[in-house]
């Protein structure tokens, strides 16, 4: 081969490398840029809900909730939320009913007739994980007889020494925190109703689907606990205020409403 054609092999060799390199920092950008974000929390939107048999087990109610009129509204909540009934959602939902704090957003923002949206993820998780009674709302419409129910119950107090990382709170009684991201590893702690940190640099070095399932309720939320472990916790048993709601029902008229679907830091 003359010089002259192995010189245009090379940059020709050279070309194609160069921009299959380029294309690749370009695709990582685009993929990784929210990564750098502090709050990788609400960096991904979740998928939709799926049957998991690697579920930790589901958060027990708390014994002044059961055989209550509330519970069972509930439960039959839950179950429609499984079936992805728009319609019951519509049914309780009212012109009173907040689905934002600026009233710039309604029911039909969150294409509740997609078995896929978000909201489903969204309202099973706030209303899974339990409730508890909003001792000094103000309703008008509400029936006298009756509390105002709100879920999930996040009475936790914040951490004073987080050093400006982020805190997620661990929902219900009885959470395992795990060693590593699945059900079969060991538990290295079992947590109730507690503030921790969000461990940023173990979801920094996290391979990048795994970054993309942070928000899936199917998904694990790497933390530091108090005492400076480190561990794993379901995603269904993990709220974090700027990307987790917060939902309300009131009894009006014997009717169970549903008075709020709200982000906990505002949406």
């Amino acid at each position: 081969m003359k010089p002259a054609q192995i010189l245009m092999v090379i940059m020709i060799v050279l070309g194609a490398v160069t921009g299959s390199t380029l294309a690749t920092v370009g695709y990582l950008n685009r993929r990784q840029s929210g990564t750098i974000n502090r709050n990788p929390l609400v960096l991904f939107k979740g998928e939709s809900g799926r049957q998991n048999s690697s579920f930790e087990q589901p958060i027990a109610l708390q014994k002044n909730q059961k055989n209550s009129e509330f519970t069972q509204f509930r439960q039959r909540f839950l179950e429609s939320v499984k079936r992805r009934d728009g319609n019951f959602i519509r049914a309780i939902s009212t012109p009173k009913t907040q689905w934002s704090r600026s009233g710039t957003i309604d029911i039909e923002t969150y294409k509740i007739d997609d078995s896929k949206s978000n909201f489903w993820q969204a309202m099973e998780k706030a209303v899974g994980a339990g409730c508890t009674i909003e001792r000094n709302a103000n309703v008008a419409e509400k029936d006298a007889d009756s509390d105002v129910w709100v879920c999930p119950d996040m009475a936790l107090n914040p951490i004073s020494n987080a050093a400006g990382q982020a805190q997620v709170g661990i929902l219900g009684e009885n959470v395992n925190v795990r060693s590593q991201p699945n059900t079969r590893s060991d538990i290295v702690v079992v947590l109730s109703k507690e503030m921790v940190q969000f461990d940023t640099d173990t979801f920094t070095n996290l391979p990048l689907r795994q970054q993309e399932s942070i928000n899936d309720i199917e998904g694990w939320t790497p933390v530091i606990l108090n005492d400076g472990k480190r561990g794993w916790v379901q995603n269904r048993f993990v709220y974090y205020e700027t990307r987790d709601y917060r939902v309300s029902f009131v009894r009006s008229r014997g009717q169970w409403r549903l008075r709020y679907f709200l982000r906990g830091a505002g949406n």
